[in-house]
């Protein structure tokens, strides 16, 4: 009798297409080259209550769809404040909540690891900066720094896929006047 579904060995097909195991462990460690640090839960908890004086729960319980594309991926001192700027970036939009969550989702799970990094370290330090300014004013500082990045990763290969003028798009909508 022989098998009709007969899965082939790794070491019997040298050509054999990599398993989707093996490429989320390989995109894993592919990020943890380009953002060491402390990404854990616990840290994202000791870097918000850092910078806000909101209780955890409330924090956990409003960001937790950006919480989870984050932990354990970004150290936390980068991603708080780079969920911060992305607040404020959206607070005129529409729905601000859902385009925070595209953003961010766009910039981890389209972006290669290096472009994700110029990008939530640019809406990091934007964030850190504009805290020097009127609050009112501070989504149009972090605009402002911003804009010129993606300007210069869309003329990467970060835009092959889009995902640069799709964040564009994003942020031009909830700035529509």
């Amino acid at each position: 009798m022989v098998a009709i579904f007969r899965r082939r060995q790794r070491h019997e097909d040298g050509d054999a297409q990599p398993t989707t195991a093996d490429l989320r462990a390989q995109r894993a460690a592919e990020w943890a080259r380009h953002f060491p640090g402390p990404a854990g839960l616990e840290d994202y908890r000791q870097a918000f209550l850092r910078y806000s004086p909101l209780f955890w729960d409330i924090v956990e319980s409003t960001q937790r769809d950006l919480l989870a594309l984050l932990v354990g991926r970004v150290p936390a001192d980068l991603g708080v404040p780079a969920i911060f700027a992305l607040s404020l970036l959206y607070s005129r939009h529409g729905k601000p909540d859902d385009a925070a969550r595209a953003t961010l989702a766009i910039i981890v799970n389209d972006l290669s690891p290096a472009h994700a990094r110029t990008l939530l370290v640019t809406l990091s330090d934007a964030w850190h900066n504009a805290q020097r300014c009127p609050y009112d004013e501070r989504p149009a500082a972090i605009l402002a720094e911003v804009q010129p990045a993606l300007r210069r990763l869309q003329t990467t290969s970060a835009e092959e896929t889009g995902a640069i003028s799709a964040i564009q798009e994003q942020i031009a909508f909830g700035w529509e006047e």
